[in-house]
């Protein structure tokens, strides 16, 4: 079983060193690969990477301009897809070191030992929680899990927009055989369409705590918490429609 590491990057030149440091603590015994889409940075994102190639087994993907996490999911996954066996493992996580990779193998544990499909971090189960997240970020959070849970309830996910996420190679590609693409939205809603696109095939889902740390990022968020919430909306409404029609 190969692990693939999803890391979608826009000017982390920063927060990558360490990242992959620590990466290459938690995976070193198992076989894994890291993949870092450089999302049109305009810092060293691509040049770091570059440098760690050496040390850690990484592929790097660039778009030329910033095409925001959406497009960087979709160019990640469709090359990941196209060498992932149905035993290997995606694994998706920010760049900007605010999910911490200690959790990665609690996250793969359950799909190892065939207990579940699909594992998310979750900020909402005993044990997770948010450190230094502005107000107004907690609060659109907040909101997703309260409007996905009445609209769509999957059983055992309170965290219905955590990015940081584990899951069988198989169930994958059962997901691209139904949607073709699992990730067609441009922004942050990305997270939301590609987990409610896999609950349709009835996945087992298991969550794991996660604390959030954004008091430990070196870098701007770039989220637009405004745009966020309007897309999701919008991504609701269409999942709405599709789920009874």
């Amino acid at each position: 079983m190969t692990v693939h590491i999803l890391l979608p990057a826009y000017n982390e030149e920063a927060a990558l060193p360490p990242l992959f440091a620590e990466l290459s603590q938690v995976l070193e015994k198992g076989s894994y690969r890291i993949w870092v889409v450089d999302d049109g940075s305009r810092d060293r994102t691509a040049a770091v990477t570059e440098e760690w190639r050496d040390r850690v087994p990484i592929t790097l993907l660039r778009h030329e301009r910033n095409a925001g996490l959406g497009r960087a999911l979709q160019t990640g996954m469709f090359h990941i897809l196209s060498v992932l066996e149905p035993p290997d493992t995606l694994v998706t996580l920010d760049a900007d070191h605010t999910h911490p990779p200690q959790l990665i193998p609690l996250l793969l544990k359950p799909l190892a030992e065939g207990e579940a499909d699909f594992s998310i971090a979750s900020r909402f189960v005993s044990g997770g929680r948010m450190v230094g997240v502005p107000i107004l970020r907690r609060v659109a959070s907040f909101g997703a899990r309260w409007l996905m849970s009445a609209l769509f309830h999957i059983p055992n996910v309170r965290d219905y927009t955590c990015g940081f996420r584990a899951c069988k190679g198989e169930l994958l590609r059962r997901g691209q055989e139904r949607w073709g693409e699992l990730v067609t939205e441009n922004g942050f809603a990305s997270s939301l369409e590609w987990l409610l696109k896999l609950s349709m095939l009835e996945p087992r889902i298991v969550e794991i705590p996660l604390v959030l740390r954004y008091d430990l990022k070196p870098t701007a968020s770039k989220m637009k918490v405004i745009q966020a919430v309007q897309q999701t909306l919008a991504l609701a409404g269409r999942f709405w429609r599709i789920k009874h029609i």
